[in-house]
């Protein structure tokens, strides 16, 4: 097992997910390896951090308005139990995470106004959820389930800029997924990254290679919409070939047309 698969079993390790035969490859890793060993530690720290947050009083406002909330969430999560699961998605254990670092951060906000200490309690609270939010997108974007893939790709776009890993990882979905469900879900997560080098390039090397009509017109739409003049030379090759679908060659005509 490499740096890359250790980190993204690191969550289901600590969740004790782990197969034997995983458990014995992870241990057996970070058995030589300090930064995965660094990597676990802060794992540990963010969910001790989470679990061992003492409570503190509102004032009733936000009592009553928190607890309408919770209940509303409790309401929904039982309404969708039909199948009486104990399973928690990753989005809704990090949906908690951060509401827990949100309320601590007013709190903190709160008591210690102005002090130089609370505000580097939330910073760190903040960029631990923050690296919690990135390893939770990975490890569900490399998930056996199709579904979960998708999931973690939608999960991305309520991220305002991903960073470079995980759009890294949102690409070799576009690029490798065997399923065209997931294939067509990134491409539409990429295409709000226009100005990212590695985005465009990643559509180029999608133009040549996809064969669903879909994810085509959906990659000929973008790169005709940033203007990607090296698109040309392969939308003119989809022309020639008879095997792609008519509606396809129209979606590139109108593609060409803006590029040249």
């Amino acid at each position: 097992m490499n740096c890359k698969g250790t980190e993204l079993k690191i969550m289901a390790y600590l969740e004790g997910n782990l197969s034997d035969k995983e458990l014995q490859e992870f241990e057996r890793h970070l058995s030589q390896c300090d930064s995965c060993k660094n990597k676990l530690r802060q794992s540990k720290l963010l969910l001790k951090t989470i679990n061992n947050t003492e409570p503190f009083e509102p004032e009733i406002g936000h009592k009553i308005s928190f607890e309408k909330m919770l209940a509303e969430e409790k309401r929904l999560l039982i309404k969708g139990n039909s199948q009486k699961t104990t399973f928690i998605s990753w989005k809704t254990a990090f949906q908690v995470a951060a509401s827990i670092v949100l309320l601590l951060a007013g709190y903190l906000y709160g008591e210690h106004n102005g002090k130089m200490g609370a505000q580097v309690q939330i910073t760190s609270l903040e960029k631990q959820t923050g690296t919690l939010k990135t390893e939770m997108t990975l490890a569900m974007l490399h998930n056996r389930s199709a579904s979960k893939r998708i999931q973690a790709v939608g999960y991305s776009e309520e991220m305002k800029m991903p960073e470079n890993q995980v759009l890294q990882a949102i690409i070799e979905r576009l690029l490798n997924d065997e399923n065209v469900n997931v294939r067509l879900a990134a491409a539409e997560a990429l295409s709000r990254f226009q100005q990212k080098t590695l985005v465009k390039n990643a559509f180029i090397s999608a133009l040549e290679t996809e064969k669903n009509p879909d994810i085509q017109i959906a990659v000929i739409q973008f790169l005709a919409n940033v203007k990607d003049k090296r698109a040309i030379a392969p939308m003119k090759r989809l022309l020639d070939k008879p095997q792609v679908p008519g509606y396809v060659k129209l979606q590139v005509h109108d593609g060409l047309a803006q590029l040249l």
